[in-house]
């Protein structure tokens, strides 16, 4: 039994360690500042952020009946237009990061004509990045010019055997220009797809006192973006 448990233990750390998918794409965002603010719903906020980050992140839902994109992470419609909140940033090198947390098949088409009239108005698309859990709708936006992250689950000891290579497939076949994933994942997927661009989160972590943690993860070579809250 014992034997067992140290044969499977060795074959996994293996697997852990392994690269299964070595290509890249081209590099959304490649700064030696690789930290973003997180969460920023105010564009005032954003504005005062951006002497300090490149980047902010932002989550967005888009209200079909009103073809708008309602800048908020969950609750009720705020009127919180994500069009005005563009027109108001001042630094015209800024970046965003969009969490688009509703995107599904009966919206995916009016999320692209908004976004193009938004784009039009406010900023090159080639700024924002849309974040999502559904590689084959991203692949539509994508299509349209915009680039995607690719949203990805966190590690777990048995699903992650099987999903890491459903992610490898979908990267072969829609090529995000980046995937993104929570700070405890990082390792995992950067061991797995070690020339892919990783944009990641702390949730949980302080800038302050858990800077070290943070500059760690900064150095992994593929790590493009970290969010900071």
């Amino acid at each position: 039994m014992l034997f067992s448990v140290l044969i499977f233990f060795v074959l996994y750390l293996v697997f852990y360690n392994y690269s299964i998918y070595e290509k890249s794409v081209p590099v959304f965002y490649n700064h030696s500042n690789k930290y973003w603010a997180h969460r920023v719903l105010d564009h005032q906020i954003a504005n005062d952020l951006s002497v300090k980050y490149n980047g902010v992140e932002l989550d967005v839902f888009f209200e079909s009946d009103k073809s708008l994109f309602d800048v908020r992470h969950h609750g009720s419609f705020k009127d919180n237009s994500l069009s005005v909140y563009l027109s108001k940033i001042n630094n015209n090198d800024m970046y965003f990061w969009v969490d688009l947390k509703n995107l599904n098949y009966s919206n995916v088409s009016s999320v692209i004509k908004r976004l193009d009239s938004i784009t039009k108005e406010t900023i090159s698309k080639q700024r924002i990045i849309i974040e999502s859990k559904d590689i084959k709708l991203l692949y539509e936006l994508k299509k349209s010019g915009y680039k995607i992250s690719y949203w990805l689950p966190s590690f777990n000891l048995i699903k992650s055997i099987f999903q890491v290579y459903e992610i490898r497939n979908d990267l072969e076949n829609y090529t995000p220009d980046a995937i993104s994933c929570s700070y405890h994942n990082v390792k995992f997927y950067s061991n797995k797809f070690p020339n892919y661009s990783i944009h990641c989160w702390t949730n949980g972590l302080d800038f302050k006192n858990d800077i070290g943690e943070i500059e760690k993860i900064s150095k992994i070579n593929n790590v493009r973006i970290i969010l900071i809250d």
